[in-house]
């Protein structure tokens, strides 16, 4: 008897019982809140139809399921607390994020979430713009060419902010854009 999942459209704050079927789609490094000293890491899950949330680790969770919530995995998700996200806050689109906890069940699983390989699967980039009412979530495949080798792929940004910044490697700055006096220079 297979057991039936949940849609990460279909659950929302106040669902309970739920499980979703998920791949770890982006995951984000970990950072330091802009208002407290909490840090905090992001998570890009998207389930069978491509749908995506954003879930969230807070401290010491963060150590506690970074060998659990690896990329590109696909796990069983449930009991993680839904709730509105401030859109200041979102890190993607969509409304809700879970926040994993130590009692949020997580279970890997061996089998992978089918990732579009079929030709028939991609929607070509000068078709999104009339599907866009249709569907929000699409399998892009492209191919990139390098025409200036001198070029760099990074830039120096705020640890904190991830905006750009003219500081060198590791310098301690005061960035204008988040206000934080104690900023690092990485690259992105």
């Amino acid at each position: 008897m297979s057991k039936e999942f949940q849609l990460i459209s279909n659950v929302s704050p106040g669902s309970s019982g739920w499980t979703v079927k998920v791949v770890v789609a982006e995951k984000f490094s970990p950072r330091i809140a802009q208002k407290s000293p909490t840090k905090y890491q992001n998570l890009i899950l998207m389930d069978t139809e491509g749908s995506t949330v954003q879930a969230t680790l807070y401290g010491q969770n963060i150590t506690a399921f970074q060998d659990q919530l690896t990329l590109g995995n696909t796990y069983l998700v449930s009991n993680a607390m839904v709730k509105i996200t401030n859109p200041e806050y979102r890190a993607k689109s969509g409304e809700v994020q879970w926040i994993i906890s130590g009692r949020t069940k997580i279970r890997k699983l061996s089998s992978k979430l089918c990732i579009p390989t079929d030709e028939k699967d991609f929607t070509e980039i000068k078709n999104i713009q009339g599907l866009k009412t249709v569907k929000q979530f699409f399998w892009i495949k492209g191919k990139a060419s390098v025409t200036v080798l001198n070029q760099t792929y990074w830039y120096m940004s705020c640890n904190n902010c991830n905006k750009i910044s003219s500081e060198n490697y590791g310098d301690i700055y005061h960035c204008v854009f988040c206000k934080c006096l104690e900023a690092q220079a990485i690259p992105r």
